[in-house]
């Protein structure tokens, strides 16, 4: 019931279309149901061989057609409405799951598989508008049948209603007492789906790492043993739900059984208590009795996709009630930039290991610092605290005396500019794939951009230059697609820049082309530099030697290399061959 709860806000919005629906549907069945009596009626004309009331019968038989019109017509507009409902929540939902995954802390995006959120924002919002509101239409319509069909009943021969209402709830327990017995295989087979999801993706993103070191067959092995286990559950959860319906149809059968032996018993032996049941009222009857079971069958029929739908809507459920990322600031960030202050800051992703202890670092404006150190010394972190992808968790950060966690996220973003090690490219056009971070941008501003970091002359190679369709997988190299990155960049030109090994892809001739454009527009504005490459930041104002989150080492290039510490070593690693032989 809490997950059914969760639609009633998208619902809502809909209750004009739920109320004619329920009119239409009234109107609908209850045309379609007052049929049967018209047939007893006409039966009853037809006394015997030479006694037929053909009059009647052709009065009887017009006012069937008639009724069968109106009551697909009153149908057609039903189904109308509730397609308008399905689709209107169905969009609602996946709007709102779409925002909240976008409004979400980058922590909780890292800590779940991609596949898995992809799977529920596609298939399981799929699986709500195929089974749980569909579901609700049979329902809906299904609790309508059954109030007219009893009402008729009772007008008919309210023993025989007696009697079909004493003996069809066993219906409504069977399929009640079966779906609460199978209502967690369908909670794990939507939990499997969403595995199998996120492994596949994974896999196909990594197919080149996969099929370099011959991991084909152990990835198969993997994936036959996740999907062996969705079989088994499906198998079980299919089972055990399609169980429902033969038991029902058992119980309807019982009904109309009782119902054809009592009515001809009452026929036999009238009394002047029971109204008077003709053959064409007893065959009425059986008609409703038939009827009045179906929706029973109808509800248990589609049980399983029910089962499933509730176990999507709860996995749905469990992103939107997810607190919206907290951004209380509300402090107005003054220009220009002046000072970034990191002071006593801590911060770990696992309480359980500790990574950025106090760090302390003064920024001016105009300085260009390089953060340096072993892998996992928490350099990227740094970055991501002063972007506040994820907040300090003792300390603070300032910028121009202002402690960021006071400055609005999106005010904040938009004064910084990233390049990041691993390039992002959207299928789009050149010009709009470096528009990105400036709609507005004109094809001059853009091509300007790609000119200073050398990306021109490829792009005007290729087939409808600026206008070439790319895609992450297009066939540009991994190179040229940084290249686009950098250009974003470089078009909005943000008064802080962040380089996060930007350059690692490009051949160094390529490198010291962009290192020069990176001088000429990074003059006057602060930056900071992740480098693995410690030949790219000679030139930095401050390096950043790091250690198991702490500051080992400060200094330029050269005071560093003056002392025998981690940063020296760092150096002569790398360029150890290159100094034996000018030595």
């Amino acid at each position: 019931m809490k997950t059914l709860r969760a639609l009633k806000k998208y619902l809502s919005p809909c209750r004009w279309y739920l109320i004619f629906s329920f009119i239409f549907v009234f109107l609908s069945v209850a045309l379609t149901l007052f049929i049967p009596i018209l047939i007893g009626q006409a039966i009853d004309q037809m006394i015997d061989k030479n006694n037929v009331w053909f009059d009647n019968i052709t009065y009887y038989l017009i006012w069937i057609a008639v009724f069968l019109v109106l009551a697909a017509i009153f149908n057609y507009f039903y189904e109308l409405c509730f397609s308008k409902i399905t689709q209107k929540v169905v969009k609602e939902l996946r709007n709102d799951l779409f925002i909240k995954l976008q409004q979400s802390s980058i922590q909780y995006i890292d800590s779940h598989p991609h596949g898995d959120l992809v799977s529920r924002e596609v298939a399981d919002i799929e699986q709500i508008s195929t089974g749980l509101l569909e579901g609700f239409k049979q329902f809906y319509k299904g609790i309508v049948t059954i109030l007219v069909t009893l009402g008729l009943m009772i007008y008919v021969n309210y023993i025989l209603a007696i009697v079909v209402v004493i003996i069809t709830p066993l219906s409504l327990f069977i399929a009640t007492f079966i779906s609460r017995k199978t209502h967690h295989y369908f909670q794990k087979q939507a939990k499997l789906k969403g595995q199998i999801s996120a492994y596949v993706l994974e896999m196909i993103e990594n197919q080149k790492e996969v099929q370099g070191l011959c991991y084909e067959n152990i990835a198969i092995a993997t994936f036959k043993e996740y999907n062996h286990q969705l079989y088994e559950v499906g198998k079980n959860a299919q089972f055990a739900s399609s169980t429902t319906n033969p038991c029902t149809r058992f119980v309807n059968g019982l009904v109309y059984a009782a119902v054809g032996i009592i009515g001809a018993l009452l026929m036999l032996h009238h009394q002047s208590f029971i109204p008077l049941l003709t053959i064409g009222g007893l065959s009425s009857f059986l008609t409703y009795a038939n009827q009045y079971t179906k929706p029973f069958n109808e509800i248990s029929g589609v049980v399983t996709e029910l089962q499933s739908a509730l176990s999507s809507l709860k996995r749905v459920n469990e992103i939107l009630e997810l607190d919206k990322e907290i951004d209380q600031g509300n402090i107005i960030l003054q220009h220009p930039i002046q000072t970034i202050k990191f002071d006593h800051v801590y911060f770990s992703y696992d309480e359980n290991k500790k990574l950025i202890e106090d760090f302390t670092l003064g920024v001016q404006k105009g300085q260009k610092i390089a953060i340096v150190g072993p892998t996992g010394c928490g350099k990227t972190t740094i970055i991501n605290l002063l972007m506040r992808f994820y907040d300090v968790q003792s300390g603070g950060i300032y910028i121009n005396e202002t402690n960021i966690n006071e400055i609005p996220k999106n005010a904040l973003r938009k004064n910084f500019g990233m390049v990041l090690q691993d390039t992002w490219i959207f299928k789009g056009t050149i010009y709009e794939n470096v528009a990105y971070a400036m709609p507005n941008a004109t094809k001059e501003e853009v091509i300007e951009a790609c000119k200073k970091v050398h990306a021109h002359s490829f792009i005007k190679r290729l087939p409808q230059g600026y206008d070439t369709i790319i895609s992450q997988n297009s066939g540009l190299s991994q190179g040229e697609k940084q290249l686009l990155t950098i250009a974003r960049i470089m078009l909005c030109l943000p008064e802080v820049i962040i380089l996060d090994e930007a350059t690692s892809n490009i051949d160094t001739r390529t490198e010291i082309k962009i290192n020069q454009a990176f001088d000429q527009i990074l003059e006057g504005r602060t930056s900071f530099v992740i480098a693995h490459r410690l030949s790219t930041i000679q030139s930095a104002d401050k390096i950043l030697v790091m250690k198991s989150g702490k500051i080992v080492e400060i200094g330029t290039h050269d005071s560093l290399l003056q002392k025998n510490g981690l940063y020296k070593k760092l150096y002569y690693s790398q360029f150890q061959s290159s100094h034996l032989t000018t030595e």
